[in-house]
């Protein structure tokens, strides 16, 4: 190297060094066009969009002609919700707009079940919204987007729509029976039925009891069941029972074994019903077939005339008789009906009321007055309050008299007329021993 030049080099080198950060900084050199103003502010937009929040793994099942999605909520974003779009283009931040909201998750659920109305090819994106409403449409391939069409080639039905029951079971718990169940979806009304007999096809349904319509998402049902009595149940969308379209599988929406609440865990403890307070007895009848012999304490039985058979009358008592009973009151003969009370009628029963109506209704009104009469007799071991007791012994006592059972008949009306329902009661009453006298026996 030349000597002379060296700090020419030297210098040359130090203002290179000195303008470098001139040009990092945007300079430019003669011939060469500025950068845009705004590539910093675009710079920080996309900065902004790469740290929104959005779900990653997001899948799709077809199962046509319905769609199953499903993706995994984002870290950053523990308190927010997610909206899913449809869209029959690639969702971009240019179709963005002619995307459609079809449901709104809120976080933890990460899966949504999708039924579109037509025939066609979908595309889906799944976009987060924080705590206030604030939206954040990243649209990233794979993570929170699908970029591939998904095809359906049929529209859904009702059996599409209805929901299935799974994994049913029935627990005895203290004075209920608690069934747990699983449906397939949510937002659907299942019927919840129960049989004394096991329920093997649709038509058994016809025989069963629905004991209520509830909502899928609950999940759970308790049912004031009677003790002592086995119970078979089952559980079915709605919509397929009135269409009857049920399918029956067992182990999932019925149950292959009967549950029952033992009498043991429901009877009360404590007797509920006071006696009436005891009267002395009556005086015993004069005999006025015997007579005392004087002197002793032996009496002469007289014997009945015509050794008491029935003898016709002459024409003239007959006569007398008949002019004797012309101006009595006749009375017809007592020929009830079964008589069913408001209570029983209403809609809206509620727990143990709720049980009762549905055997006066399923049992009762159907003239299986047996049937009633052991599940009235079960009902009457639960604490029930003084008027719905009076109410089954009300109904127990008609259904005795029905079965030609009178004088247990006649016992529960006693009982049964301690309440309000004494109105209610005379009448029966009064003809079991209108009866009774005018049959002159003992027995009723």
């Amino acid at each position: 190297m030349n000597r002379r030049r060296a700090p020419f080099f030297l210098i040359s080198s130090v203002i290179v060094a000195m303008a470098a950060p001139a040009l990092l900084a945007g300079d430019t050199r003669p011939g060469e066009n500025p950068p845009p103003a705004e590539a910093p502010a675009r710079t920080e937009e996309a900065r902004q969009e790469v740290f929104a929040p959005f779900v990653s793994r997001l899948r799709v099942a077809v199962r046509d002609p319905q769609i199953r999605l499903t993706w995994r909520d984002s870290r950053d974003l523990p308190d927010g919700s997610y909206r899913i779009y449809r869209h029959t283009r690639e969702i971009t931040p240019d179709t963005f707009a002619g995307a459609r909201l079809v449901h709104t998750a809120p976080g933890g659920v990460e899966t949504y079940l999708d039924t579109p109305p037509e025939v066609g090819s979908y595309f889906y994106a799944v976009v987060a919204v924080g705590r206030e409403g604030q939206e954040y449409p990243v649209f990233v391939p794979f993570r929170n987007k699908t970029i591939r069409p998904v095809r359906i080639s049929r529209l859904d039905t009702e059996e599409d729509r209805a929901a299935r029951v799974y994994d049913l079971v029935a627990r005895p718990q203290d004075a209920v029976v608690v069934l747990r169940f699983s449906p397939s979806r949510g937002e659907r009304e299942l019927a919840v039925y129960r049989s004394l007999e096991p329920l093997l096809e649709q038509s058994d349904l016809a025989g069963a009891t629905l004991l209520e319509r509830i909502d899928s998402n609950t999940r759970r049902f308790v049912d004031h069941a009677i003790p002592g009595v086995a119970y078979y149940y089952g559980i079915f969308d709605t919509s397929l029972v009135e269409r009857g379209t049920v399918e029956i599988v067992p182990g999932a929406n019925v149950l292959t074994e009967a549950v029952q609440i033992s009498l043991g865990e429901r009877a009360s403890p404590q007797l509920r019903l006071t006696s009436p307070p005891k009267r002395p007895a009556p005086l015993p009848m004069l005999e006025l077939s015997s007579q005392a012999v004087p002197g002793s304490h032996r009496l002469i039985v007289r014997e009945l005339p015509h050794q008491g058979r029935p003898q016709e009358l002459n024409p003239e008592t007959e006569r007398i008789l008949a002019r004797l009973l012309e101006g009595a009151p006749r009375e017809e003969p007592f020929s009830p009906k079964p008589r069913i009370l408001p209570p029983e009628r209403d809609p809206t029963a509620e727990g143990t009321e709720r049980t009762v109506a549905q055997v006066i209704t399923g049992h009762f009104e159907r003239g299986d007055y047996a049937g009633t009469t052991k599940l009235l007799k079960n009902l009457l071991e639960l604490p029930l309050s003084q008027d719905l007791e009076a109410r089954v012994r009300f109904y127990l006592g008609q259904s005795l008299y029905f079965d030609g059972r009178r004088e247990p008949a006649f016992a529960e009306f006693l009982l049964a007329s301690r309440g309000d329902l004494s109105q209610e009661v005379r009448p029966w009453t009064e003809g079991i021993l209108r009866r009774r006298a005018f049959q002159g026996r003992a027995e009723l």
